[in-house]
């Protein structure tokens, strides 16, 4: 019975995850309209639009980054659960994944999958952050429009921004499953 709880939770959390993942996955593919085209700040009205663009953006890109931190959490709470649950004693830590009896295959490959997973959303939140600094900076500019050469440094920025989301996307969010472990109705079966 103590094998079946842990398997349960260790489901729950990746079923979580991948919920979470997916959610970013179609954020960020949203938020490209926002930072691909150009932003100039010629006059007030222009620097205006740019401004409510950038606020939309990152107010989409915080809510991504939040739900990245959270898949990583729970694919790190996953990654112990397996690691915890098939121990004898269930204080203790097995010496890794591969210890895992054969019973387990299935979560033996979700949590390899899950690992890799992990450091795609981890490069991806650094790309997230990295765009909203950009972002932010494209902000502080607008509120001096006197500055020479406002909109070539506006671009500069803006491109540096689109360039992070690209790579954020880029890190396993275009394709949904390529390196998330896709969890089945049966805990029986493969994650993959």
């Amino acid at each position: 019975m103590a094998a079946e709880a842990w398997r349960a939770r260790f489901r729950e959390r990746v079923v979580e995850a991948a919920g979470r993942w997916e959610r970013v996955r179609e954020s960020l593919a949203t938020e490209l309209a926002h930072v691909t085209s150009p932003m100039l700040a010629g006059d007030e009205e222009a620097a205006a639009a740019a401004r409510t663009r950038i606020q939309l953006a990152m107010g989409q890109l915080e809510d991504a980054s939040r739900d990245l931190a959270s898949a990583m959490s729970l694919m790190k709470a996953a990654d112990l659960l397996a690691l915890h649950g098939d121990s004898v004693n269930p204080s203790t830590l097995l010496g890794g994944i591969s210890h895992l009896g054969v019973q387990y295959l299935a979560e033996r490959i979700a949590v390899t999958k899950l690992r890799e997973a992990w450091e795609d959303a981890r490069e991806a939140y650094t790309n997230v952050e990295w765009c909203r600094s950009h972002l932010d900076a494209i902000l502080l500019m607008l509120d001096h429009l006197h500055l020479p050469s406002l909109d070539g440094l506006i671009e500069e920025e803006r491109a540096a921004a689109d360039g992070f989301l690209q790579a954020a996307i880029g890190r396993g969010l275009s394709t949904p499953g390529r390196t998330y472990p896709a969890p089945t109705d049966s805990v029986e079966t493969s994650y993959a």
